[in-house]
């Protein structure tokens, strides 16, 4: 469902330069990524300018541009004074215009996976947020990339106080999910009850008839949710009862009502992302029966960095070095101290964003490290000093910083046959581990 120059100008509120009834079909801020018919919005960020890009996004058959100068063009352009702005103006108009059953899932860590499974369940016709695309940039994208799909499942994210609800408010999902409540992005919250007072703002933006899903231990009774509440847990009061467990190998085992079905993904926490995923799909396609919508999930393949499995040279990494917060942590921890394996290695990075709490958050992970036992612990980054001083072993060691030479020597240390879990911030870039023993690997053949 395309849209007109004219109509355009009119949702960002701002002066067509050009034909009024050129053709539009979505947006994109970056011209690498631009198709024919989208609307190139030239956003000036700290490091670059849109406008430098105005021709390229002309090259790649974009319709319009939108600026916030006049430019010389050969295609319509639209003039306004705030180009982010405006682009949150164009999803907002689009949105109210959406056939499509929107499913917005926020939380402290899962989001990614239950959006991904829940593209994999909602099958071709879902468009669902590329990436983590989260934020007041990524989720106007994403609105505005589904004006012919049935079902639009959005990522919504915040980092600070009051961020949550503009972008619930822009999404207006018919059903929701809060995946877990933890203590993540600490320097903006400052603790896990405001966490929850901000994801909860994305249910109270549910209509009546909407549904609020959610883990069955998050207390939501503060809030004014208008929503149906279903619950998912594993005790009897739970309203979808599962049961949730690992088999040797570490994959996730789920067991709603008299279905069992094990995932391709790793850890129990994965099962429960899933049993949201699962009743979420449920209610948006009620005439399909929960036993085939379980049978599609063990279709879902983790994403590269979030508990996923590489073999390099003989060694078997699980890496989930996307990002880290104690929450996401502990589980790791717990995920491989329960891994039945052959020598353990344990890298862990620094987890970042914890505000006043870091270290504090830090030290409070000894106790779970130790517990594992280990064959190697190498924890690298200036809060890990702690928990390595605690530690005080033979077998374990500490790299100040995520330089390439610190991680080179982790990497040599690594044997054939080795099991290795690399967890810690986007900014640790522990993968580096992974590509540093690829290419050894394809050197010495």
């Amino acid at each position: 469902m395309s849209f007109t120059s004219k109509q355009l100008a009119q949702y960002v509120c701002g002066e067509l330069v050009g034909d009024e009834n050129i053709q539009c079909s979505g947006a994109s801020i970056d011209s690498r990524n631009c198709k024919k018919g989208n609307v190139f919005f030239a956003l000036q960020g700290e490091q670059s300018d849109g406008h430098a890009f105005v021709q390229n996004a002309q090259d790649a058959r974009c319709s319009v541009v939108v600026v916030e100068r006049a430019i010389q063009s050969t295609i319509p352009y639209v003039l306004v004074s705030d180009a982010r702005s405006a682009l949150r103006s164009l999803a907002a108009g689009r949105r109210a215009e959406l056939g499509a059953t929107v499913i917005a899932v926020t939380g402290s860590v899962g989001k990614t996976t239950v959006k991904d499974m829940l593209g994999t369940l909602l099958g071709d016709t879902a468009v669902v947020s590329a990436k983590s695309f989260n934020n007041d940039l990524g989720v106007p994208l994403t609105i505005l990339s589904a004006e012919e799909a049935s079902f639009l499942v959005a990522e919504v994210g915040a980092n600070d106080v009051g961020e949550m609800k503009p972008l619930s408010q822009l999404v207006s999902p018919s059903i929701a999910i809060i995946t877990a409540i933890g203590n993540a992005h600490l320097e903006g919250f400052g603790d896990a009850e405001t966490i929850l007072r901000e994801k909860a703002t994305l249910l109270e933006a549910l209509p009546s008839s909407g549904y609020a899903i959610i883990p069955e231990e998050i207390d939501i009774s503060p809030f004014a949710i208008a929503a149906h509440v279903i619950t998912v847990g594993d005790s009897e009061s739970a309203d979808i009862q599962v049961q949730t467990s690992v088999n040797s190998d570490g994959n996730a085992i789920l067991r709603i009502g008299d279905d069992t079905v094990v995932l391709s993904l790793l850890g129990e926490h994965n099962a429960r992302n899933g049993a949201l995923a699962v009743v979420a799909c449920s209610v948006a396609m009620p005439e399909v029966p929960i036993g085939v919508i379980l049978q599609k999930i063990t279709r879902v393949q983790a994403p590269d960095g979030r508990l996923s499995q590489k073999h390099v040279g003989g060694i078997t990494f699980i890496d989930d070095s996307y990002n880290a917060n104690p929450t996401s942590m502990r589980g790791a921890l717990e995920f491989f101290a329960n891994l039945q394996c052959g020598r353990k290695v344990l890298v862990l990075g620094d987890m970042l964003e914890l505000g006043a709490n870091a270290q504090h958050e830090h030290d409070a992970l000894v106790e779970r490290i130790a517990k594992i036992d280990a064959d190697v612990v190498c924890l690298v980054g200036e809060y890990m000093l702690g928990p390595a001083l605690s530690l005080q072993s033979t077998q374990s060691t500490h790299e100040p910083t995520a330089s390439n030479e610190a991680l080179k020597r982790i990497a040599s240390l690594l044997q054939k046959g080795d099991t290795v879990l690399l967890k810690g911030s986007r900014g640790m870039q522990l993968e580096r581990i992974i590509e540093m023993k690829s290419q050894t690997t394809v050197s010495n053949h």
